[in-house]
């Protein structure tokens, strides 16, 4: 019975090992590979198989034939005018490179007349990294330690890694504990894609006044707001004493009247007087006329008097 579970055993594991190794002979004759170039590079492709008694030979890109071994590079290649072919290996050269060149080429060979495994090689063109990533962090104290909220962001296809002392961390968003007694802790965010990589790094340290983000801005908010009430009120105070004096002033500027009250009178004996107290009113008008006492008219009189007879001597008379 344990023989038989060996032998069951052994046989499993030679199954296994001969799939892998089918699979692997699969992947290594059909010639997948991955090639990953930045915008402007020069890359070179070649298929790794023998060149020995080789009589077809001709790569394609996305169904269309762009170089042959007996033509060399085609009018109609999208590569045309940056490609050329070796005709000893047939490498197929492409230079200036761009992002839509990014695709699988394929190569095409027959050996004796006869078709070998075609080799498809994928090239992927990235745009670099010029750009360092932007941090955003916060942190939330409780206690003796302090919560931090990692944000980090860049433009473009990449990856994010965190790096936190001997700590690393992937993702885009990440949250970290830190405390007291660890004192300034760096953290740094590295953005990175197959060409190239960018990094950048904050100090953040624990304390009992530290304090989340937002919390900030909500008192920032709330002290300006308040701010601004006393600011109104205290205008609003202004304007109303301005307008009270106003119309103070205008009241003692239009009544005038001055009352004076006068008492009992006395007789020249010392004797009350059987008249009764009044008061007199004196109005003070201060609308003073312009006008000269006379006539108010340009016509005089004429006094009928003033008229004489006429003097019928020689002599004037001299009144």
């Amino acid at each position: 019975m344990v023989g038989g579970r060996l032998c069951y055993r052994s046989f499993v594991h030679i199954i296994v090992l001969l799939l892998w190794v089918c699979l692997h002979y699969v992947e290594t004759s059909s010639g997948k590979h991955v090639i990953h170039k930045k915008v402007g590079d020069t890359v070179e492709l070649s298929s790794g198989l023998p060149i020995e008694g080789v009589t077809v030979a001709t790569w394609r890109y996305g169904g269309i034939n762009v170089a042959d071994k007996d033509v060399g590079v085609f009018e109609k290649s999208p590569f045309k005018d940056r490609s050329e072919l070796n005709p000893e290996d047939f490498t197929l050269t492409v230079r200036e490179l761009i992002l839509q060149d990014s695709g699988d080429f394929m190569f095409i060979s027959g050996w004796n007349n006869k078709q070998r495994p075609s080799v498809t090689i994928t090239l992927q063109v990235h745009e670099p990294i010029t750009k360092q990533p932007v941090l955003k962090i916060s942190s939330i104290s409780s206690n003796e330690s302090c919560k931090v909220l990692l944000e980090c962001s860049a433009t473009g296809d990449v990856s994010y890694k965190w790096t936190v002392g001997n700590q690393t961390l992937t993702g885009p968003r990440q949250q970290y504990i830190i405390r007291e007694q660890d004192g300034e802790t760096n953290f740094t965010c590295t953005v990175s894609n197959h060409v190239s990589e960018k990094s950048a790094f904050q100090t953040e340290k624990c304390s009992n006044g530290t304090q989340q983000e937002p919390e900030k801005h909500l008192i920032l908010f709330v002290g300006v707001a308040g701010g601004c009430l006393v600011l109104v009120i205290i205008a609003s105070i202004i304007v109303g004493v301005c307008c009270c004096k106003r119309r103070h002033v205008g009241s003692d500027t239009n009544d005038l009247t001055v009352y004076a009250d006068i008492g009992e009178l006395t007789n020249e004996d010392g004797t009350s007087s059987t008249m009764q107290p009044c008061s007199v009113y004196e109005t003070i008008d201060n609308r003073a006329t312009s006008l000269k006492p006379g006539p108010q008219t340009v016509y005089d009189k004429i006094q009928l008097n003033r008229v004489r007879k006429p003097s019928v001597s020689p002599y004037q008379d001299v009144s």
